[in-house]
């Protein structure tokens, strides 16, 4: 592995320690009428704790670590909103994750391209037809199916998150009645138990996520952590000017996470592709 997967790596770790529960985003974006709505409001917020970083001069050894950290947080928190609103499930585990997928498309300039991505997101309609008889009896022909590599990897994945539902998976059921209601997730759990098969479906363990974007999604992190630097020196001069170019780049740098993020629940696995696919 080399220097620029070692550094990609450690952001994704990072931003899996950073970014907190997806439950807590979850329910906080659906409070929201849109995305868009979600966006405006966790970037005011962003905006205000950026240029509140710079403001005090003689702190900074430990507002921008704060920051940096606060940064990597909405990051993770407005893409899980985005996915919740758009009617994404989703999927954060110990080997899936879609924050992981965002950043390879973020890291990409934020030109999707499937192929760069372990799986495709997943929507909740395609995990309520995974957890049914019917969706059940047509698995076994998907997991078999001649489609390229991202969609065939996204089909196992919904298999797994299916049979982990129906084995007790405390933390995605929470998941999941965040976004379906409680009496609708128990209903969903329910039918889980009585259909869902464990299929041997192969252990897809996370892969690299390649040289190019490895050193894309290090170099693009990096330059907006340094940038810091010199609006911490305009500080010395101007406080208020300083505040405001923080502030700048962090509305700058959540709004193309969010661009990506939306782009890639966009092309969510649905479930007339689920039923078309298996027809």
């Amino acid at each position: 592995m080399g220097l620029e997967d070692t550094i990609a790596e450690a952001i994704v770790m990072g931003m899996d320690e950073l970014a907190g529960n997806p439950q807590k985003a979850v329910e906080a974006a659906l409070d929201c009428q849109s995305a868009a709505q979600w966006i405006k409001q966790e970037t005011t917020k962003l905006a205000i704790i950026g240029g509140a970083e710079m403001v005090v001069p003689g702190l900074h050894a430990f507002t921008i670590p704060t920051g940096v950290s606060y940064l990597l947080h909405k990051m993770g928190a407005i893409s899980w909103g985005i996915g919740a609103l758009k009617g994404a499930y989703i999927v954060e585990t110990e080997a899936y994750s879609d924050l992981r997928n965002i950043l390879a498309v973020w890291a990409n300039e934020g030109d999707f391209n499937a192929s760069l991505l372990e799986h495709l997101a997943i929507s909740l309609e395609a995990l309520r037809w995974a957890l049914s008889e019917e969706g059940q009896a047509a698995m076994p022909a998907l997991l078999a199916s001649p489609d390229d590599n991202t969609t065939v990897r996204s089909y196992h994945i919904l298999q797994k998150l299916a049979e982990n539902l129906a084995a007790g998976d405390e933390r995605g059921y929470a998941v999941l009645q965040a976004m379906a209601g409680k009496e609708d997730a128990a209903a969903l759990l329910a039918s889980a138990e009585r259909a869902v098969r464990h299929l041997n479906t192969e252990v897809m363990l996370t892969r690299p996520l390649g040289r190019k974007i490895s050193r894309r999604l290090a170099s693009r992190l990096a330059s907006r952590i340094g940038a810091r630097i010199p609006a911490r020196m305009i500080v010395g001069f101007l406080p208020v000017a300083g505040a405001v170019a923080n502030a700048f780049l962090n509305v700058q740098t959540i709004r193309s996470m969010a661009d990506s993020a939306e782009k890639y629940y966009d092309r969510r696995l649905r479930r007339e592709h689920l039923e078309l696919a298996s027809g």
